[in-house]
């Protein structure tokens, strides 16, 4: 039997407002894995950037935190172990999205001028970590499988559909914090199927943007397994809410204690 290879994708970090139980599953699973993962994948919105947004212009409350409070934080708290974690061959991909899009292309439109002072790719320093900067709107492909953050795509109930059908072959997209999926065929010969897959998100699934409305949105993480050929199976994995997930009979991630520490009785 051969072992396949795996590719991780991580999407919707949405960095500081991340789900740190998530975070943790995702570096327990890593580190279980590392010898089978051949690649890993931000998928955009790894950052939330609302500090700098066009939509909290003139709402400083919003803007409060520093952007490079921000910067430094993601290093310490997601750059920096996954670059410990994954082996020294695995390729690293970082998808700008739309919310780093807001720093790439809208702040850097308004003022040019501080172009190579805030561009993330720079103050990350992606280029010594080895990760490769994908521009906004951009993909990658592994196998047979493209790859992309989305938000050209959309965010209806039915984007998974719209992906399949724009890309014309199998693609995977975050952008929509949900797990979703939708199969075609050609006309003219059955053997020709696709599917097009959302995934889930690294973030709180209860944003403040939200105020309070429910949402479809869910914690978890994407997986291409790859065997000998060029074919993919894309698997996304669900984080349940006491931090943990299931995958290839494995638990990963620590479940957080419900029961309270007993109170001391005062004599």
């Amino acid at each position: 039997m051969t072992k396949t290879k795996l590719h991780i994708l991580l999407p919707d970090i949405h960095y500081p407002v991340h789900c740190k139980k998530s975070m943790r599953a995702v570096f327990q699973f890593i580190e279980a894995h590392r010898d089978q993962i051949e690649s890993c994948v931000l998928t955009g919105d790894f950052l939330d950037c609302q500090n700098l947004s066009r939509h909290t212009k003139n709402r400083a409350r919003l803007r409060q935190r520093g952007y490079k409070k921000d910067i430094d934080g993601f290093k310490r708290d997601i750059l920096d172990p996954l670059d410990k974690l994954l082996k020294p061959s695995c390729k690293k991909y970082a998808i700008c999205g739309n919310h780093e899009d807001w720093i790439q292309s809208d702040l850097l439109d308004e003022a040019p001028e501080l172009e190579g002072v805030v561009d993330i790719p720079i103050l990350l320093g992606l280029k010594d970590r080895k990760w490769e900067w994908v521009p906004c709107r951009g993909h990658i492909v592994i196998g047979k499988c493209t790859i992309l953050h989305g938000d050209q795509i959309g965010s209806s109930i039915h984007v998974a559909k719209k992906l399949v059908e724009s890309v014309h072959g199998t693609a995977v997209m975050s952008h929509v914090h949900r797990a979703s999926m939708f199969t075609t065929t050609s006309l003219t010969s059955e053997k020709r199927k696709h599917a097009g897959y959302t995934l889930p998100c690294l973030c709180t699934v209860a944003p403040s943007y939200a105020k309070g409305q429910p949402n479809a949105f869910c914690n978890g993480f994407g997986l291409l397994e790859q065997g000998r050929t060029d074919m993919v199976d894309t698997y996304p994995v669900i984080i349940f809410p006491d931090g943990t997930c299931n995958s290839g009979g494995s638990v990963y991630g620590e479940a957080e204690s419900k029961s309270k520490p007993p109170r001391k009785v005062r004599k």
